[in-house]
């Protein structure tokens, strides 16, 4: 790598420095154990109305509410299904107890600290009230804090918004920002690309209370009227999956365009489950064409790829593998992974990456860094 590691250390109440985590998983998916019911407690009165969710346990079984439910791709099947089913215990549902996810991920991995990312609720961007899916992010937060936040101390939530309604999303993250546990906003994406003027207010909120903000696939992809494309409507689940990252390279370019890191000079984006070899091909374009073309965006005040290797941060899963180590290191190289890529896991999904065998080609410099000093320097002590 093109600049050599340090280990990344803390200080103690007696001045001594001790290693800090080991390992930051930055993206562990928390799942329902008993669909949006798990909400119901946490929902105002007139939205459970709204959704069906008001009726008695025998009404229930008359109508057939409790149907409703976020949207997410009922479209392209992974045939071995996307949850790993020794995620669980006892029939429970994989990755809904927080006691055995911290036990069979945490204990068995070496992981300190896991940043929960939505699972149940990557789809809620694609709901088309934009009351009901402000709600529904509310309700969330506040579950999310109450079983997961409070049941282990190595987990840290991400505060889920729904970006339908830029205002309302703006107003959610000042209500939980203080929260103890949360680290960063989670932006659903949308058809509309995030260097638009839309997103301002939710980047401003985010800013004023330090925190990134992170956005993961939805699920929703090519799917549903307001998810984003894939470049068009895929017929497998092959095209589907791998073509997750396209988004992630359409809002970075725009994000760039539009001047929204000149704009919120502290703000840090984080990628999670995008990939990252794309952004080189991204850079390098954008950096060549810029010269040529900066006149058309004169609030782009410096070469694009200042702007991504200050602000943007990769998580690893699911990582490379290609036939020569030597192209994964000449990619790590040229994005600067050792100041930009953060690991992730993406417990319990069927492409888990196990930490002890995902970085084995990354040269042992950087390793320290990916696993969790840069996830250090971006969360700071919202990790302790």
């Amino acid at each position: 790598m093109s600049v050599a590691a340090t280990p990344v250390t803390e200080s103690t109440s007696t001045g001594e420095s001790r290693s800090a985590h080991r390992i930051v998983d930055c993206d562990v998916h928390p799942y329902f154990s008993d669909g949006l019911k798990d909400l119901v407690p946490y929902l105002p009165e007139a939205i459970r109305y709204r959704l069906g969710l008001h009726h008695t346990e025998t009404w229930l079984n008359q109508t057939g509410a409790f149907q409703f439910r976020l949207p997410t791709n009922d479209m392209y099947i992974n045939m071995s299904m996307r949850i790993r089913g020794d995620a669980a215990r006892d029939g429970e549902v994989p990755g809904s107890n927080p006691a055995f996810v911290a036990e069979h991920l945490f204990d068995t991995h070496g992981i300190d600290r896991g940043i929960l990312t939505g699972a149940n609720t990557a789809g809620i961007g694609a709901v088309r009230d934009p009351d009901i899916a402000a709600a529904l992010a509310s309700a969330w937060n506040d579950w999310i804090s109450e079983r997961w936040l409070d049941a282990d101390e190595r987990y840290r939530g991400s505060i889920l918004v729904a970006p339908q309604d830029p205002v309302k999303a703006a107003a959610e993250i000042h209500r939980v920002a203080d929260r103890p546990g949360f680290v960063q906003v989670q932006l659903p994406p949308l058809d509309i690309l995030m260097g638009e003027r839309h997103w301002y207010p939710m980047y401003e909120a985010a800013v004023e209370h330090g925190l990134p903000v992170a956005v993961h696939p939805s699920a929703t992809e090519s799917i549903f009227q307001r998810a984003p494309m894939l470049g068009g409507v895929p017929t497998y689940y092959l095209e589907w999956h791998v073509g997750l990252t396209i988004p992630n390279q359409s809002n970075v370019l725009s994000l760039v365009a539009h001047g929204v890191f000149e704009r919120f000079p502290t703000m840090k984006y984080v990628l999670v489950e995008g990939g990252f070899a794309w952004a080189i091909d991204l850079l390098w374009r954008l950096d060549r064409d810029w010269a040529a073309l900066r006149a058309e965006v004169p609030w782009v005040k410096r070469p694009p790829s200042e702007y991504v290797f200050e602000h943007v941060r990769f998580t690893t899963q699911p990582f490379y593998e290609p036939a020569k180590r030597e192209h994964l290191v000449a990619v790590l190289d040229a994005l600067r992974a050792e100041e930009t890529l953060m690991f992730s896991s993406d417990y319990p999904h069927w492409d888990f990456d196990d930490p002890s065998r995902a970085l084995k080609l990354v040269p042992k410099e950087a390793r320290e860094r990916i696993y969790a000093g840069n996830a250090i320097e971006l969360y700071g002590s919202r990790l302790d």
